[in-house]
């Protein structure tokens, strides 16, 4: 029988073949004598590609197959969803070489061709797997209340971080500038893992605080809302290790979804846990300071200037997201909230003589902040599933 379509997956499909056309049209110089569809055709070859093109020309038509296939299985059945997933993957990107034909100094090219449609059929797979994921990831009985409270705030502090200033700006400027990154794609290993983390718990708050029903649907409008709007903010762009990290997020998530709800919990706070501890030794591990456990002094502990809205919006969904992860591990609230307030002050103490700390006095107020609202808000024996 056909399942409920999702709901957020049109929007999210709207939006990835909008990206896709202005990635593959840009500049939009088209010239008028341009040739016909049969002799464009007649005129594709295999066209050489580095290593570097190839992966972006899969990467780019993942998304589309996955939401495709979210809107067509629930119609079609599985096996028709991914087949009519791929198959509209092919069809654009034909219709987007032949356009390209018209387009200086954009080449067409079978190579392109071939390996959009191998994007979109790993995108189809991963979304047919993605379409069984929400009800083994959500909890029995969803419970929302206060402990959802929790919850939400994690979600809210992490779309804050993302989307700060929160000024809207949907000028061709800002376009341009938000996926101007996706050309020439950069990122490091520990930007990868940071937004892995981060997406990671995200996507346990979603499923936290979602019906059954609707969790995954829930999580890719928040993926939506994320990449959306860093296009459309004002001074935001889009980031390749953050798209990268949503990629690699799906078979985690799978894997996932076969631990039970208390060993998840534990899984994603060792997770956060180490990350936060990684940030703390990085100065370290690049040899500016040593790593030495001692008490500063009062004055210099206090000049650490406070960061930005963003990072302080992304040290309060660390923070938070610990204590309330911690809780899910059967861990009473308050004792999960001292376990988040003393490894903050430890990650401080670590940074003593750094030329550049990434923790100071800001993130112990910020920690006590949530170590208290999780200590009151999560009650007693209620896992963070």
């Amino acid at each position: 029988m056909a399942s409920r379509s999702h709901f957020a997956a049109p929007l999210l499909l709207a939006a990835v073949v909008a990206l896709i056309l202005y990635v593959s049209l840009y500049p939009f110089r088209f010239h008028a004598e341009a040739p016909g569809v049969l002799d464009t055709l007649r005129e594709l070859n295999w066209a050489r590609a580095g290593r570097s093109d190839m992966f972006n020309n899969v990467l780019l038509y993942v998304p589309l197959g996955f939401c495709l296939v979210l809107v067509a299985e629930p119609r079609f059945g599985r096996w028709w969803g991914i087949a009519l997933g791929a198959a509209c993957g092919v069809l654009l990107s034909l219709g987007i070489e032949v356009t390209q034909a018209s387009i200086s100094p954009r080449v067409p090219s079978l190579t392109d061709l071939s390996l959009n449609a191998a994007g979109a059929l790993i995108g189809a797979l991963a979304g047919s797997t993605w379409h069984a994921l929400g009800a083994r990831m959500t909890p029995r009985g969803n419970p929302i209340g206060r402990s959802g409270a929790v919850a939400l705030t994690v979600l809210v502090l992490w779309l804050i971080a993302r989307l700060w200033p929160l000024w809207p700006d949907a000028s061709l400027r800002q376009i341009k500038r938000a996926v101007r990154p996706l050309f020439n794609p950069e990122f490091s290993w520990t930007e990868l893992a940071a937004y892995f983390v981060g997406w990671l718990v995200v996507a346990q708050a979603v499923f936290h605080l979602a019906k059954r029903q609707r969790s995954v649907d829930a999580f890719l409008l928040v993926i939506a809302v994320v990449l959306v709007g860093r296009t459309l903010t004002a001074g935001n762009t889009l980031v390749f290790a953050e798209l990268a990290a949503i990629a690699v997020l799906l078979p985690v998530l799978v894997l996932l979804s076969r631990v039970e709800d208390r060993g998840r919990s534990a899984l994603l706070a060792a997770a956060l846990g180490t990350w936060l501890a990684t940030v703390a030794l990085m100065p370290a591990m690049h040899g500016s300071h040593g790593v030495a456990l001692e008490v500063p002094a009062l004055s210099e502990f206090l000049s650490r200037n406070p960061p930005p809205p963003a990072q302080l919006a992304g040290k309060g969904f660390s923070y938070v997201a610990l204590a309330w992860l911690l809780t899910g591990t059967g861990l009473l609230p308050h004792v999960a909230a001292g376990v988040t307030v003393l490894l903050v002050l430890l990650l401080c103490l670590l940074q003593v003589g750094a030329a550049a700390p990434s923790y100071g006095w800001i993130d112990l107020v910020i920690a006590v902040i949530a170590g208290v609202m999780v200590a009151r808000w999560m009650p007693r024996g209620l896992a963070a599933k």
